[in-house]
């Protein structure tokens, strides 16, 4: 059902593991984009929720300021 002449290969079995499944363009987005290098990298971690944040830091045992270094007031997260 996967190929036209309905012979198993390494492609076809590919394409039916991730039938039905949809993807979101957001590395199109980030990579082709005219920002820096550094940029792109960042926003690339971010949506890969990949940022070491203080509670990211924290839940490895890592050490890290309590507080967001920029307001001082709130734990610092990804959000």
């Amino acid at each position: 059902r996967w190929t036209t002449n309905a012979q198993y290969s390494a492609s076809s079995c590919y394409r039916m593991m991730f039938a039905g499944s949809t993807t979101a363009p957001f590395w199109k987005i980030i990579w082709r984009s005219w920002a820096p290098l550094n940029v792109k990298f960042f926003l690339w971690l971010a949506s890969q929720n990949r940022c070491w944040t203080a509670d990211r830091l924290a839940k490895r045992g890592l050490q890290h300021p309590p507080v967001c270094c920029l307001c001082s007031q709130e734990e610092e997260s990804l959000q």
